[in-house]
């Protein structure tokens, strides 16, 4: 996926605690994007696989009709089978290397550096 210069502006990233309920959420989202963020970070920590990949799917869709990039957080999985436009991995998660195979040269892999060595 080619991103132009102007898609890096404003990367948000979700966080559910901030909304009173999946409709709120999903309002927030679209918000973000109305507002100038051309890319969206789908952060998930409590919800089971299934929730969390139905979720995905519609995160992704509405990221899609609002014309902004979908990133899932940590699951490369869950990336792939929602038709997200990339990942988003940390260092304890599972490798940029194994992300790529499995999502393929296409999608974006973006990996957590906390210092010039794990970059």
């Amino acid at each position: 996926m080619n991103i132009r210069p102007e898609t890096l502006r404003l990367y948000a990233v979700t966080d559910r605690t901030w909304a009173a309920d999946e409709e709120a959420f999903f309002r927030q989202v679209e918000d973000a994007v109305r507002g100038g963020a051309a890319i969206v970070q789908l952060r998930e920590k409590r919800l089971e696989d299934a929730a969390f990949l139905a979720e995905a799917k519609r995160f992704v869709s509405l990221c899609r009709r609002l014309g902004a990039v979908s990133i899932i957080n940590d699951r490369a999985d869950i990336a792939l089978t929602s038709g997200a436009d990339g990942v988003h991995v940390g260092q304890s998660d599972l490798e940029a290397e194994r992300a790529r195979e499995l999502l393929g040269p296409d999608k974006i892999v973006g990996v957590s550096a906390h210092s010039p060595e794990e970059a």
